[in-house]
């Protein structure tokens, strides 16, 4: 592994430890609000997200898994959201590769 690619592991890693300081924080995650909170902070609901649907169900609803308390809960979302980004652009470097 490269000086860089040692350094953005460290990185992520660290990130990764500090997830779960998103349990101290008040008030939802940035973008992650309910159509109540949007209405609450710009006075209605737009269009748009009132007629919305999810494209997909939620992997990890509220970053909880049952029977883990928030911490566990919380590191392991993570781990698997890092997983999956590490997947997706080890397949999208392997086609480019690929394709060139």
């Amino acid at each position: 592994m490269s000086k860089n690619g040692k350094y953005l592991l460290a990185f992520i890693l660290v990130l990764i430890a500090l997830t779960p300081l998103g349990l101290i924080a008040e008030g939802p995650a940035w973008g992650e609000w309910s159509v109540e909170e949007i209405q609450a902070m710009v006075g209605y609901i737009p269009h748009s997200i009132e007629n919305a649907k999810p494209l997909i169900e939620a992997i990890i609803p509220d970053y909880e898994i049952g029977g883990l308390g928030a911490l566990a809960s919380t590191w392991i979302s993570a781990l698997i959201g890092a997983g999956l980004v590490f997947m997706v652009m080890a397949g999208i470097k392997k086609s480019v590769k690929r394709a060139s």
